[in-house]
C-alpha cells in the first residue's frame, strides 16, 4: 500500500528527529507506565523484543525485567517469513540475527505465542483504536494472530501516534497503547 510506505517513511523521518537524550527519558517513562499496569504486574511470561535505533529503547528494563519475569524475544525466519519468541535470561543470551537484531541464540527455550501472559511490540505508527504499522515484514501480524486472546500492548512515542493507521485484513490491531 502507497500509503503505508509514505506513513512509514515520514514517521521514521520524525521519530529520527528525537534526540537520544529525549528519547531515553522517552522510554523511561512509557516503561514506568506500562510496569504500573495492574496486567503487567500479574504477568509472569512477558515477550518483549529488542530494541533498534530510534525505537522506544527497551535495553535498559531488559536487564530489571531478567529478574522479576520470565522474558521472550522474537527470533525472525527469514526464509519461512516467520518469527518465534524465545526465552532469555540475560543479555549474553543474545545474538545478532536477521535483519542484524539481536535476538535469541538457538539454544533458548521456546514458547508459543498463545502461552504468553502479556506481549509488548514496537512499531513505526499507532493509533488510539489499536491500529499498528510495522515495518512491512508482517512478521507481527503473523505471531499476533497465533497469540489469541493474550493482551498486545503497543509502545511508542508521542510523535508516533496518528489520527487513523491504514489497515489491511492481515494487519493485527493491539489491545493498548502506551505513549510518553
Amino acid at each position: 500500500m502507497p500509503e503505508k510506505t509514505s506513513l512509514r517513511r515520514s514517521l521514521q523521518e520524525k521519530r529520527s528527529g528525537i534526540s537520544a537524550l529525549r528519547r531515553k527519558k522517552k522510554s523511561r517513562r512509557i516503561f514506568e507506565k506500562l510496569f504500573r499496569l495492574p496486567g503487567f504486574g500479574k504477568a509472569e511470561h512477558v515477550a518483549l523484543y529488542y530494541s533498534l535505533p530510534g525505537e522506544v529503547d527497551t535495553r535498559p528494563f531488559l536487564k530489571k525485567l531478567f529478574c522479576e519475569k520470565k522474558i521472550y524475544l522474537p527470533r525472525v525466519n527469514p526464509r519461512k517469513k516467520d518469527m518465534r519468541f524465545f526465552r532469555v535470561g540475560s543479555l549474553s543470551d543474545l545474538r545478532k540475527g536477521a535483519y542484524a537484531i539481536m535476538e535469541p541464540r538457538k539454544s533458548c527455550p521456546g514458547r508459543g505465542a498463545s502461552k504468553m501472559d502479556l506481549i509488548v511490540v514496537p512499531g513505526v505508527a499507532f493509533d488510539r483504536r489499536g491500529g499498528r504499522l510495522g515495518r512491512g515484514g508482517g512478521y507481527y501480524d503473523r505471531i499476533l494472530r497465533r497469540a489469541g486472546k493474550v493482551p498486545v500492548i503497543g509502545v511508542c512515542f508521542r510523535e508516533q501516534l496518528v489520527k487513523k493507521v491504514p489497515m489491511t485484513l492481515r494487519d493485527v490491531r493491539v489491545d493498548r497503547v502506551i505513549t510518553d
